[in-house]
């Protein structure tokens, strides 16, 4: 690290324009990409950088400029040609087939043969070898659908580098991996350095970049605001340049209520192996963070007191009143709402528009003998659009088109639309920037100052701790232990979610 790559490039763009209807993306941007360096590119969720690997990987066109690839100028019109020329991307969104095993995924369309067949065998043995270099515990005749988040996005990452490469291009790839999936991540980039492979990463994370990173370009607005060594630049530089200004105050935390007016109770919760004798409360005004590992069991509570999985046993209390959810619908009455862990996949209809999505909690109770009020919900969800500060051309554009932290404000509008009076939040700034996250921070300060009540699922301990009046810990399905404000510290969380705990250390909740 220290100074940019030197020689020719392995790509540069030159001069690259690109335009969405209503929206534009790119402006004249240039960039030099090098093999055998790390090259991050920073910025907020609609800053261009997925554009930018979009159009490298000819899933996208230029409007104007030039994707030069080891000196020649390259016109692509889809994703194979960047790849016969060495380009693999491990995209945001995991592109692995459920259906097929590990060792399938990761030589999907280039499958060893033995005569006219395939070699299971084979790739089965070479599967094994590359998790086995990097440390990974995944069975190559797994299934994809039975593997959590984290394992189908090693399985992406093996399947990318293992395709003899001459550049991967890296779209947030710790986002759902745990510490030690992390590690065996910054094992496969060091490798790839040695055989002078070109990388370009994505992430938000900043102690990542300035871990691993070697070549900064920050975006804004789809302009390039600077290119410099990542040597060069402190985590509080990066933010001023990718927001253009400081960012103070960044996590917000309620006053601790004098009163402790309970509006949930959990006793006992229990299904299967996933968790067992789950108990807490949640008081009126707080924030209450749920931190643990991957594996914890902290998503699996969540989706059960909402409503959306089932429970062996153990009760729930909304008002101090029992309530048994089959299904979601029963919790959104009551004024629960949930926003999930995956967001595309459970929290919106990405082929709706930003209206429908919005309005889709609220749908049943403000509709007339069974037909939508289109006027309510055109104007409702203006006026959220407004009050949220969700950057869309309209309410009509197509949810899918929209950045991260755009997506997930459109999830929270979703809530507040419906009225909601308790909302659990899993993972709800994870892949989204530093303005997003803060922009997110000041809508839970919103709802928690009227009234409001929030459980915080994250796996940021700076996040849980810094928006949390409590902590409650988990760990293997357990609840390990609770922390006030005052005796929270990354130490004694990571000490309750990674040891063994007996009953006598775990505080009522």
């Amino acid at each position: 690290m220290g100074q940019i790559a030197q020689g020719q490039p392995l790509v540069e763009l030159k001069h690259i324009k690109k335009s969405f209807p209503g929206v534009k993306v790119l402006e004249d941007i240039s960039i030099q990409f090098f093999p055998g360096n790390v090259h991050v590119l920073l910025g907020e969720n609609g800053a261009g950088k997925s554009t930018i690997i979009k159009i490298i990987a000819g899933i996208y066109q230029p409007d104007q400029g030039e994707v030069v690839i080891e000196g020649t100028p390259r016109y692509f019109t889809n994703i194979r040609q960047s790849q016969e020329l060495g380009i693999s991307v491990i995209h945001q969104e995991l592109s692995v087939i459920e259906d097929l095993t590990v060792y399938e995924n990761v030589f999907l369309g280039r499958e060893l043969k033995k005569g006219a067949f395939a070699d299971s065998d084979r790739m089965i043995k070479e599967t094994q070898k590359l998790l086995d270099d990097i440390d990974i515990d995944i069975d190559p005749k797994a299934y994809i659908r039975d593997l959590n988040n984290g394992a189908k996005q090693m399985v992406e990452i093996i399947r990318a580098v293992s395709q003899n490469s001459k550049m991967v291009i890296m779209d947030e790839p710790t986002s759902s991996l745990s510490d030690h999936e992390v590690m065996s991540l910054f094992k496969v980039i060091q490798k790839l350095k040695k055989e002078n492979v070109a990388i370009i990463y994505i992430s938000h994370r900043l102690q990542e970049i300035m871990e691993i990173g070697d070549t900064l370009t920050v975006l804004r607005d789809g302009t390039l605001v600077r290119t410099l060594p990542v040597s060069d630049v402190t985590e509080d530089q990066m933010v001023k340049m990718m927001v253009g200004r400081e960012i103070s105050n960044y996590y917000y935390k309620p006053v601790t209520p004098k009163e402790h007016e309970e509006v949930l109770e959990v006793k006992n919760l229990t299904r299967g192996n996933a968790f067992k004798n789950v108990s807490f409360q949640l008081y009126k005004g707080e924030i209450l963070g749920v931190a643990g590992l991957i594996g914890a069991g902290r998503t699996e509570v969540m989706r059960a007191v909402f409503g959306a999985d089932p429970y062996d046993s153990g009760e729930c209390f909304l008002y101090g009143k029992p309530y048994h959810a089959k299904t979601p619908k029963d919790t959104i009455q009551k004024g629960l709402g949930l926003i999930p862990e995956d967001r595309r996949a459970q929290g919106l209809l990405l082929e709706k528009n930003v209206k429908e999505n919005t309005s889709l909690a609220a749908l049943y109770e403000t509709s007339n003998h069974g037909f939508i009020d289109f006027d309510w919900e055109k104007r409702e969800s203006i006026e959220y659009i407004k009050r949220l500060g969700i950057k869309t051309p309209s309410e009509l554009a197509i949810t899918k088109n929209l950045s991260g932290g755009n997506q997930q404000k459109v999830v929270i509008a979703k809530w507040l639309l419906a009225e909601s009076k308790i909302l659990i939040m899993d993972e709800p700034t994870r892949g989204i920037d530093v303005n997003a996250k803060s922009e997110i921070y000041e809508l839970m300060k919103e709802f928690v100052e009227k009234g409001g009540s929030i459980i915080l699922v994250s796996s940021e301990l700076p996040e849980v701790i810094g928006c949390s009046n409590r902590i409650m810990v988990m760990r293997e399905g357990v609840v390990s232990g609770f922390l006030d404000e005052t005796e929270a510290t990354e130490e004694r969380v990571m000490s309750f979610a990674s040891k063994e705990t007996s009953d006598k250390n775990v505080k009522e909740g």
